[in-house]
């Protein structure tokens, strides 16, 4: 009946019309509800309660925790990505000096350095190789690339992100210029004709650098990935490096991991649902709350919830601009109407409380306590479904974020109290 709320905490129920239809704390109870339907054509990488990285199987969810604190970070929702390294898991690996690299890896000229595979291993789940440089150099630069330089198709104007868990191991700096992780453009013909550089901060845990490139050159054919440690000829060098699960992915930030051994492979996107709204939605007025971890990117219009009609006739959609506005969007009957963008712009990475309400020409939106911006004309789109961390139907506008929470009040709260519960 209407007034059921599994899985409520912490929102207050409002004074003149009392608690919530629907509430999932997603962060504070790592589950899903039982009118939450889920999917995922696959596998996908989240960190447990541990801090361990861990698989979960196809059709199930990621309630994925902050690897370093520990704190739970809610229900993690991603678009479809391709990791195009064939083999981050180490596989074919050997011990010695030099030892075997991983299949496909390749690394640069030694000249008169010694490169040893000292070995394999997991970290807190993630799979890494140790390798160590020393002696003394005799040239400037040298690399290892994770894959072959004619392997990874790409072209101009495509925005890659390389990524990959990386600390020293043993060893030091000393004597090095620069440690960096790099991007390289290739032509047809193997030669590689541009390089975006990114120096790597190292820190004592096993920490996961990124670095994303739109590629530049109208002669680009192929992309690679590798980190490169640069040095003056003649100097005494001794590193060990300890690289964990690298990633090279078509997108404009990292996605979760996506472990490899002999092929390309692809997370397919999480899709969930509330599909039927009845007992708890009122047709003709109510307000929707959510909380989420704003995502990498914001290009796509990445989206909170969206209550819908099975497709794009009608919606009422909490989610972001471009560039991180809090925004409010509304469609009856195929008609645009409700625009609503708030402020402040959250970053990457920051935390959004949202609440929009909807009554017959008394629309409003209010992000973080922020001010309410209203509109004050059009009808209530008929819905009959809710989308979590999505727009609609299909596998658009996904939020690539954490949703912590997500509550609705079958009324249309006041403009005071939409401040109140986004404090």
């Amino acid at each position: 009946m209407l007034g059921q709320n599994i899985g409520r905490v912490g929102l207050p129920d409002m004074a003149s019309g009392g608690r919530p239809s629907l509430s999932f704390n997603f962060a504070a109870m790592p589950k899903l509800d039982e009118r939450i339907t889920f999917t995922r054509a696959s596998t996908g990488t989240f960190f447990n309660s541990a801090g361990v990285l861990t698989s979960a199987a196809t059709n199930a969810p990621r309630f994925d925790y902050n690897p370093s604190t520990l704190a739970a970070q809610g229900l993690l929702i991603e678009e479809s990505r391709t990791n195009s390294i064939r083999n981050n898991t180490m596989v074919g690996a050997v011990a010695g000096t030099p030892g075997t690299l991983p299949t496909n890896w390749v690394q640069s000229a030694l000249g008169t350095l010694t490169l040893e595979v000292v070995g394999t291993g997991t970290e807190n789940g993630i799979t890494y190789i140790d390798i160590r440089y020393s002696g003394t150099t005799s040239s400037t630069l040298r690399s290892l690339q994770f894959d072959a330089s004619t392997q990874i198709a790409a072209l101009q104007n495509q925005t890659w992100t390389s990524s990959l868990w990386i600390k020293i191991a043993a060893g030091s700096q000393t004597n090095i210029t620069s440690i960096s992780h790099r991007i390289r453009e290739i032509d047809s013909g193997g030669t590689a004709i541009a390089t975006g550089t990114q120096a790597i901060t190292f820190t004592s845990s096993l920490t996961r650098d990124t670095l994303t490139r739109t590629l530049a050159s109208a002669s680009t054919a192929f992309i690679a990935n590798q980190i490169a440690i640069a040095f003056d000829p003649g100097v005494a060098i001794d590193i060990t490096l300890r690289i964990g699960l690298p990633q090279l992915e078509l997108g404009a930030f990292a996605t979760s991991v996506i472990p490899t051994t002999t092929t390309a492979l692809t997370r397919a996107a999480d899709v969930a649902s509330v599909n039927t709204l009845s007992p708890w939605y009122n047709a003709s007025a109510g307000t929707l709350y959510t909380e989420v971890t704003a995502p990498q990117g914001f290009a796509n219009f990445p989206t909170q919830a969206s209550f819908h009609d099975g497709g794009v006739t009608n919606i009422i959609m909490s989610n972001f601009g471009t560039g991180g506005a809090p925004r409010y969007e509304r469609i009856a009957a195929s008609v645009v109407g409700t625009t609503l963008n708030a402020s402040p712009v959250i970053a990457a990475g920051g935390l959004l409380k949202q609440a929009i309400a909807y009554a017959a020409s008394d629309f409003a939106l209010s992000a973080n306590a922020g001010t309410v911006g209203t509109v004050t004309t059009g009808n209530v789109p008929t819905v009959n479904a809710l989308r979590l961390g999505g727009y609609a139907t299909g596998s658009n506008n996904l939020l690539n974020g954490y949703l912590r929470r997500v509550v609705y009040y079958p009324r249309r709260l006041s403009n005071a109290e939409l401040q109140s519960i986004t404090s």
